[in-house]
């Protein structure tokens, strides 16, 4: 198998140390509804996860929930309601739009919240050390340019869109420096510890402590969207070098985002279209052929004519398995006409997940399972077959 490693910028073999993997994905903030970008990040994620566990690996799958920030504090206030009571609805909601996807669930789910303690200790060590400092507006970690890079590979200032002092601003010695423990923020939960003054954590040190107190040091995969690299995942490794966890992650592998004809769906123009939404019109299976249909790397373009057409095929190559799939499977590998499609699938989704490619093979499995309904012969293979795509892609669930 080869993955795209975003630290090394290039394919590279996947040749782990132990059939035993940790895997850790970034969750969402859960503040709001459900969303595209939701669809595409963790349907990505869920395939590499099927796929490796069809490769005979056993997975642990990590997922946090960031039920504490800015953005919770402020709309829980708007709604009324307790912070955490708050996120527990968007987190269900969540869950429940992905399971309408066919995503599997994570091994364990973590939440900000079950960790501020871990998160204050750390901030306290980080600030007894000189190694983060204290404003009026929070606790900040010291980070020199030159510490940044791990994943972008490059000049900090000329690979960002927006200089950095953008991208995580406040009153800090320099705008490479980031947020530990921040102050309290009305309509948010307030914690108090020994050493520090009231307040609430950061983002960047939760997923750090997080992944390494579920899973064992190094991570084998870490995933998130490209607009995580920076600062987030960058800040994630300097907090792990920092804390003493040493190497933190052997691959990192980051999805592309949803964009319309104007570049990427911007939640801060409003533009986050909600699964509510998109399941008024488009079923969720469809929804996951259409993402299926662009490589997880891809910017993958939204537009209402590009999910219907999904539907309508997603429907169509659905009528002939389903018919075949009533039948018994029989190992497709003993098929001398369809045994060459195990292979090629196996190619594909080893070469770095290229799901456009199997889909190219569903619909010649699909032309063959037409021919044999009409024949009315050996349909046991092409059952196994559909079963295959239905463990590894999620399709036909």
């Amino acid at each position: 198998m080869k993955f795209y490693n975003t630290a090394t910028g290039k394919k590279e073999d996947f040749v782990p140390n132990s059939k035993n993997l940790g895997l850790y994905i970034c969750g969402p903030t859960v503040y709001s509804d459900t969303h595209l970008g939701h669809a595409k990040s963790y349907v990505s994620f869920d395939i590499l996860k099927r796929w490796l566990v069809y490769r005979g690996y056993v997975v642990r799958h990590i997922q946090n929930f960031t039920d504490v920030s800015d953005e919770t504090a402020i709309n829980s206030s708007k709604e009324g309601m307790d912070e955490l009571s708050f996120t527990k609805k968007y987190e269900t909601e969540f869950l429940d739009k992905m399971r309408l996807l066919s995503n599997t669930d994570a091994s364990k789910y973590t939440r900000a919240s079950d960790f501020v303690e871990k998160i204050a200790k750390e901030t306290k060590k980080l600030l007894d050390l000189g190694e983060a400092y204290q404003t009026e507006e929070g606790i900040f970690l010291r980070i020199k340019e030159e510490e940044h890079g791990m994943l972008l590979g490059v000049n900090l200032e000329e690979s960002l869109a927006e200089a950095t002092s953008e991208v995580d601003s406040g009153p800090k010695e320099s705008p490479h420096d980031t947020l530990l423990w921040g102050p309290p923020i009305y309509g948010g939960n307030v914690w108090e510890f020994a050493g520090l003054p009231a307040g609430r954590p950061g983002w960047h040190l939760e997923c750090t402590l997080m992944s390494s107190s579920e899973l064992d040091m190094p991570i084998d995969i870490h995933w998130g969207g490209v607009d995580l690299i920076y600062p987030h995942h960058e800040t994630e490794i300097i907090l792990a070098n920092k804390i003493g966890l040493g190497n933190y992650c052997d691959f990192w592998m980051h999805n592309g985002l949803m964009e319309d004809a104007d570049g990427k769906l911007s939640k801060s123009r409003g533009e986050r279209i909600t699964l509510e939404e998109v399941f008024k019109d488009c079923p969720p299976a469809a929804l996951r052929f259409y993402l299926l249909s662009h490589h997880y790397r891809e910017f993958t373009p939204y537009s209402p004519e590009g999910l219907l057409e999904a539907c309508q095929e997603g429907e169509r190559l659905g009528v002939n398995a389903v018919d075949c799939m009533i039948t018994t499977p029989t190992d497709p590998r003993d098929d001398e006409e369809i045994a060459h499609l195990v292979s090629r699938l196996e190619e594909a989704l080893d070469d770095d997940l290229d799901t456009p490619k199997a889909l190219d093979i569903l619909r010649e499995l699909d032309i063959i399972a037409g021919t044999r309904l009409e024949n009315k012969e050996n349909l046991g293979p092409i059952s196994g077959m559909y079963s295959i795509f239905q463990n590894v892609l999620g399709v036909f669930s």
